[in-house]
C-alpha cells in the first residue's frame, strides 16, 4: 500500500475539490444537468389549457363574424358583432377600448351602401362617409381596414399580453402555476398544439410559421416550440432548474415578439410591392380590387405592429411603435390616414424605410429579412 505524504494528500485534496467546483459551475451555466426531449409531452393539455383554448376560439368566432360583415357588404344589414368576454378580459385595457369602438365602426362600414370613397391627393375624408369596399375589401372612411386591428392586433394586445401573465406566474410560483402543467397554456395561447404539427396552427402560431424554414425546421416556430419543451423539462426537474425554465420563458416570449415584428417587415413589402403593381393598371375593377388589396396587407402591418404597444414585456419600446404607426399614418388617438398611400407615391419610402427601421431593432440580418419576404 502506498502511502501519501501530508504534502501530497493537500495538493491531491485541493485538486479533488478544485475539480468538483468546476464541475457544478460549468451545470449552473448551461443545460449539462436537464435532460431535455425531443419532444412536446402533455397528460391532461385539454384541461390545462382549457382557458387558452376558449380565447382562442373566442378570437376565431370574432374574426369569423367581422369577415362575414366584409363578405355581406355593402347593405349587410348587421346589427351589431360582439366582443367575447373572455378575449376582452384578457386584452390590454386600451386596446380593448379600442377594439369597442372598432366593431361598431366595422358595422356601419358593412351596412353602408356606398364604396370606398379615395378622397384624393391633399384632400380629406368626406366627414359624412361609413367607408366601404374597396375592391373585395371593407375599409373605414380613412382607407383602414377594422377587420386587421380586431384579428391581428388581438395577437399582441390580447394573446402575448396573456402569456406574459402566465409567464409571470410560473416565476413567481402562483397557485396553479407551480407546475409544468402550466407551460401547456403557453403552447395553447401562441395557436399550436403538442404535436406542434405546422399543418394545425392557428393565431399568431400561423405566422410564427410563415417566418420560419419548414423544410430544415428553423425559425422562430421551432425556435418556440424548443423553448416551451425546454421550461417543461426545468419545471419538472425541480427547482435546481428554475434559471433554465426563465431563460426558456423569457425567449419564447422574444420569439414571438420577434415572429410579429418579422410579419411587420413582410407586409410593409408586401403592400409597396402591391401598390407598385396596381398603380399600373388602369382605371376599373381590377385596379380596385388591387388596391384593396394593397391596402388589406398594409392593415395588417399596423395591427401587428401596434397590437404590441403597452406590452411589458418586449424588447422594442413603445416609442419605437408609435413611430412605426406614425410612419404608417396610422397614429394611436389619430383619426388615420391611410388612404394617402392611395394618393402619394412617395409614401411608400416610409415602408421601405420602416424595413431596415424594424431590422435594426432586432438586429436581423440581410438574409433573414429576405426570408421574412416569403410565406412558409
Amino acid at each position: 500500500m502506498k502511502i501519501l505524504k501530508h504534502s501530497q494528500l493537500a495538493i491531491l485534496t485541493g485538486i479533488f475539490a478544485l475539480s468538483l467546483w468546476s464541475c457544478s459551475d460549468d451545470d449552473d451555466n448551461g443545460l449539462q444537468g436537464l435532460t431535455v426531449p425531443d419532444n412536446y409531452v402533455s397528460v391532461d393539455y385539454a384541461t390545462n389549457a382549457a382557458t387558452e383554448d376558449m380565447v382562442i376560439d373566442e378570437l376565431g368566432s370574432l374574426t369569423a363574424d367581422v369577415n362575414d360583415a366584409e363578405a355581406s357588404a355593402p347593405n349587410a344589414g348587421i346589427s351589431s358583432i360582439d366582443y367575447p368576454s373572455t378575449l376582452a378580459s384578457i386584452t390590454e385595457s386600451n386596446y380593448k377600448t379600442l377594439v369597442e369602438g372598432w366593431l361598431p365602426e366595422l358595422v356601419n362600414a358593412a351596412n353602408s351602401s356606398e364604396a370606398f370613397v379615395n378622397p384624393g391627393l391633399g384632400n380629406t375624408p368626406d366627414g359624412t362617409s361609413e367607408g366601404g369596399l374597396l375592391g373585395t375589401r371593407l375599409l373605414d372612411e380613412y382607407g383602414l381596414e377594422l377587420e386587421q386591428m380586431v384579428e391581428k392586433g388581438s395577437f399582441g394586445a390580447a394573446l402575448y399580453n396573456h402569456a406574459i401573465t402566465v409567464v409571470n406566474n410560473i416565476k413567481s410560483g402562483e397557485e396553479g402555476f407551480n407546475n409544468s402543467d402550466a407551460i401547456d397554456r403557453l403552447v395553447e395561447i401562441h395557436g399550436t398544439e403538442p404535436s406542434f404539427d405546422i399543418t394545425e396552427v392557428t393565431a399568431a402560431a400561423k405566422y410564427s410559421k410563415r417566418r420560419s424554414d419548414l423544410a430544415a425546421q428553423t425559425g422562430f416556430f421551432f425556435d418556440i416550440k424548443n423553448n416551451l419543451i425546454t421550461a417543461k423539462a426545468a419545471m419538472d426537474a425541480g427547482n435546481n432548474f428554475n434559471v433554465e425554465r426563465d431563460n426558456a420563458l423569457d425567449e419564447y416570449l422574444l420569439n414571438w415578439e420577434k415572429s410579429n415584428f418579422a410579419t411587420v417587415i413582410f407586409y410593409c413589402k408586401s403592400t409597396v410591392d402591391q401598390l407598385n403593381g396596381a398603380f399600373q393598371l388602369a382605371d376599373g375593377e381590377q385596379r380596385e380590387i388591387a388596391l384593396g388589396n394593397a391596402m388589406h396587407a398594409y392593415g395588417e402591418g399596423v395591427a401587428f405592429a401596434h397590437g404590441f404597444k403597452r406590452m411589458p414585456i418586449k424588447q422594442i419600446t413603445d416609442a419605437q411603435i408609435d413611430f412605426i404607426l406614425s410612419e404608417l399614418k396610422a397614429e394611436e388617438g389619430q383619426n388615420p390616414e391611410s388612404y394617402q398611400f392611395l394618393n402619394d407615391t412617395s409614401l411608400l419610402q416610409n415602408l421601405e424605410d420602416l424595413i431596415g427601421y424594424i431590422q435594426n431593432i432586432y438586429n436581423f440580418s440581410d438574409a433573414e429579412v429576405e426570408s421574412f419576404y416569403v410565406n412558409n
